[in-house]
């Protein structure tokens, strides 16, 4: 049984699809419009991490 939950937790989950379910939603990876291989994740998590680092920016100025 631990085997199935440490699969699970190393499944990503689809913030695009999950918003606003009562469950998430499994990231379909290469079979998602939103998935860039290159960083091997969600466009959505991609853009936020890309907004952090330029508020950090404009927070060092």
């Amino acid at each position: 049984m631990s085997e199935n939950v440490t699969t699970k937790k190393k499944l990503p989950y689809c913030p695009l699809l999950s918003a606003g379910a009562s469950d998430y939603r499994i990231c379909l990876q290469e079979n998602c419009a939103w998935y860039v291989p290159s960083t091997k994740t969600c466009v959505a998590y991609v853009i936020g991490h890309n907004n952090v680092l330029d508020i950090k920016a404009k927070q060092g100025r």
